[in-house]
């Protein structure tokens, strides 16, 4: 028998020191939320990124596998700190 796999929507493990962590703590003190959403039916085991700023939320229309997603998460977290943060912040 083999074993069980990880549960599918269960949260990406992932990596990052607290020094990488400057552009997510930034967004989420600047109310830019970012986070990895799961998808069902037809995708599921992939992963999409949804973010809620100013009250709007958008998903990115791309499927990431569960491996690669929470690079993806932090990538737009590094875009929109390098995007919107002012110097002397």
């Amino acid at each position: 028998m083999g074993g069980l796999k990880e549960e599918h929507g269960k949260y990406p493990a992932h990596h990052r020191t607290e020094g990488d962590l400057e552009s997510y703590n930034w967004c989420i003190s600047n109310n830019i939320i970012i986070g990895p959403i799961p998808l069902w039916g037809n995708d599921y085991g992939s992963w999409t990124v949804q973010i809620t700023m100013n009250g709007k939320t958008n998903t990115d229309p791309a499927k990431y596998e569960k491996i690669s997603i929470m690079h993806k998460v932090y990538e737009y977290c590094d875009y929109y700190y390098n995007k919107y943060k002012k110097d002397g912040e």
